[in-house]
């Protein structure tokens, strides 16, 4: 029996108009001049449903196209200005949109984030309240609203808690895909950008245990705390249908697709067998360099000079280990690795660097980051694993994905990075050895003189990041000038680069007027991108760590074993864990421009400040030696078992 009767002249209205009212009593009757509007309403819910579900059948692939699902939106959106629609055509579609959602967000699509969960607010006020829906939508407004620069960060525990409730409930029903695609929003927003890595504060460093409460609380947080696993074989170099994996990628030729009566656990051999099958007198080292991969430079050229080390660098390539945002298919991953399971999505990963990794005998992870996960997840039993821990990466989500009790040694490049870093994972890392090594600056590596012009020349190096806050060494440079208008400043690396951070854009935007003031706008050297950073650091006679945080600052370290003296700002966000006075002498820490630009006249001298260098240089001559940096770091890295 029909449910709808279109009339689409006026004569058929007139004479079947009644006898089909006789046929069908519970059915709507639409009059010509009513026709049109209801056949595009129809076609606008039917697309965008369609459009909808097909689209999310796809993710987190690449051939999206939001515009099936807007499209149809706005023409529903057009007609609903001219009378009620007709709700009774329209299908529930809110957990496709939010994985949509979630999908455009990951990809900085924030305009369409909102137009997406529009359409989803006019689906709940046609089919109620969805408590899943409601605290996912909740969430993934938040973290828009903080890119944007809104103040949203009391809220975000209680937002990450209704969505961690909400993956904890999948996760019961054993939906695994489910469980992480909530899991992704929740952990997105509580380790956002905005709140930790690009702000004088951060309540990581504040208040830990009260922000991730959520998460340490959930059956997710537990699940991805818990260790014990079982090393992962072959079988998890997964691939799937239409040259797309889970995080999109172009297929590999030497990606596995292992039938499906193979699918369960292949053990790896450990260490002690596989060392039959090389020379037993060379140590295999596989080094990941990581998601900042210029770091580990000075260590691989350390590691490559040594004659009895085996040396294989492992880059994976794929999006899935790009940036620190954690996306749902490495939590699924992960997930299904700490069930003891074979995972059901493949990161990408080549044959060439599964065998890389098991087949070292010591496999180093340069970052906390989604390569540590996935190398936590395959290093065989009997293989050393070792994570170097920098910044940026203590505070962000990949350090709660590893699997940190397949990891032996973890080398922090600063004291107070080990000191959060053990506050924030607690007894995840108890068992683990820990050591503090800072960064690799060899005083060679800078052999020639300072020129003239160093002794009124500033520097930065590595500036143009809200979290390095360059305007900090403008206002230095704008007081120095007061008395002496032959002071410079030299910004040594990239300009500000695109950013979709409304803090970002505003920041790169206040800097450039107030650099282009009269004060100052013939006085800031641009050295744009370089690879002859000795050459810069010649002109520079005060290097400056002006930023909101730092780990162990390279650029100033460097700038320091060049010869120039180190005015080193106490980083607010780390301020609490007396982070610079722990790393550099206390006369050169100072809080405010004021404070740096009456340091630096109190050394305007020539001999005044190399005298403070020698000082300096001598009180951080650890910092400064193979004995205390490079030595130390191939000591812990190429140990033998019984050292």
């Amino acid at each position: 029996m029909a449910d709808e009767v279109v009339f689409l002249d006026e004569a058929a209205a007139e004479h079947l108009g009644g006898r089909v009212r006789s046929l069908t009593s519970r059915a709507r009757f639409w009059l010509p001049h009513q026709a049109g509007r209801l056949l595009a309403e129809e076609a606008a819910w039917r697309a965008m449903t369609i459009g909808a579900r097909e689209l999310d059948t796809r993710l987190p692939g690449h051939r999206i196209t939001l515009s099936r699902v807007l499209e149809p939106s706005a023409k529903l959106e057009e007609l609903a200005a001219g009378g009620p629609l007709q709700e009774d055509l329209a299908r529930d579609v809110r957990p496709e949109l939010r994985r949509l959602s979630r999908w455009a967000l990951r990809r900085g699509g924030f305009d369409k984030v909102d137009e997406l969960l529009a359409v989803s607010d006019r689906l709940r006020g046609i089919f109620g309240s969805r408590q899943r829906e409601d605290a996912a939508a909740a969430a993934l407004r938040a973290h828009v609203a903080l890119v944007r620069g809104e103040d949203r960060e009391a809220e975000v525990p209680e937002l990450a808690r209704a969505v961690l409730a909400e993956a904890d409930l999948a996760l019961a029903e054993d939906d695994l895909k489910e469980t992480s695609e909530l899991g992704a929003i929740a952990l997105g927003l509580l380790f956002h950008q905005q709140l930790h890595t690009a702000r004088e504060r951060t309540p990581l460093v504040e208040d830990p245990d009260t922000f991730l409460a959520p998460l340490r609380r959930s059956e997710v947080g537990r699940l991805l705390a818990s260790g014990g696993a079982a090393p992962l074989g072959p079988e998890s170099l997964l691939e799937t249908t239409e040259g797309e994996d889970a995080a999109g990628i172009a297929k590999s030729e030497d990606t596995l697709t292992p039938p499906a009566a193979d699918l369960a656990p292949v053990m790896v051999p450990a260490a002690e067998d596989r060392a039959a099958t090389g020379d037993p007198s060379r140590l295999r080292v596989s080094v990941l360099p990581g998601v900042y991969a210029h770091h580990a430079a000075p260590l691989l050229a350390a590691l490559a000079q040594e004659e009895d080390v085996e040396l294989t660098t492992v880059r994976p390539a794929t999006v899935s280990f790009r940036g620190m945002m954690i996306d749902a298919p490495i939590l699924q991953y992960r997930l299904e690795h700490a069930l003891g399971r074979v995972p059901t999505v493949g990161l990408q990963v080549t044959r060439e660097d599964y065998d890389a990794v098991t087949g070292a005998d010591v496999v180093v992870a340069d970052w906390a980051d989604k390569g540590a996960v996935w190398t936590s997840t395959v290093v065989p039993e009997g293989t050393r694993m070792v994570v170097r821990v920098h910044s940026v990466d203590v505070l962000s989500a990949p350090a709660q994905l590893v699997d940190w009790s397949r990891v032996d040694d973890i080398i922090f490049v600063a004291d107070h990075i080990r000191d959060l870093f053990v506050r924030l994972l607690g007894e995840r890392v108890s068992h683990a050895r820990l050591h503090v090594v800072t960064n690799i600056v060899p005083p060679e590596n800078f052999p020639d003189p300072l020129l003239p012009d160093a002794s009124r020349t500033l520097g930065v190096v590595g500036w143009a990041q809200v979290v390095k806050d360059p305007c900090f060494a403008l206002e230095v440079l704008a007081l120095l000038r007061q008395y002496d208008e032959r002071w410079r400043l030299r910004l040594i690396g990239s300009d500000f680069g695109a950013h979709h951070a409304a803090a970002a854009v505003d920041y790169a935007r206040a800097f450039r007027e107030r650099a282009l003031q009269e004060d100052l706008v013939d006085q800031v050297d641009y050295t744009g991108f370089t690879r002859e950073l000795p050459r810069h650091l010649r002109h520079v006679g005060f290097v400056l760590s002006t930023s909101l945080r730092e780990g162990c600052p390279i650029g100033t370290l460097e700038g320091t074993a060049a010869g120039a003296f180190p005015v080193v700002r106490d980083w607010p966000a780390f301020a609490g864990l007396g982070a610079a006075r722990r790393l550099f002498p206390g006369r050169c820490v100072v809080t405010t421009p004021d404070e740096a630009a009456a340091l630096i006249r109190s050394l305007a001298e020539e001999e005044d400040r190399r005298r403070a260098v020698v000082e300096v240089r001598e009180a951080m001559s650890e910092q400064f030696s193979d004995a205390g940096t490079k030595d130390r770091l191939l000591d812990i890295i190429l140990a033998r078992p019984g050292d």
